[in-house]
């Protein structure tokens, strides 16, 4: 057996499964990592050290709490 075979699930259910079970992961993070910007730019961080802490581009940041109704410090 290949390890194609090995990694593979045994039907088109498990896998479609284990795909939906993957995407609520990945939304549930999303979800916790734009609280956890929102809550670190309200705190006082700085979009590009926020950006540097998360990987993420400014410009990801920026969008991201306009979208959670933040604007920009003045």
């Amino acid at each position: 057996m290949n390890q194609d075979q090995d990694d593979a699930p045994g039907t088109l259910e498990e896998a479609a499964e284990a795909l939906r079970a993957a995407e609520r992961s990945v939304r549930e993070a999303r979800r916790r990592l734009r609280a956890a910007i929102v809550a670190a730019y309200r705190s006082g961080e700085s979009v590009p050290v926020i950006a540097s802490r998360t990987g993420e581009e400014p410009y990801q940041v920026r969008n991201l709490l306009a979208a959670a109704g933040i604007s920009g410090r003045s």
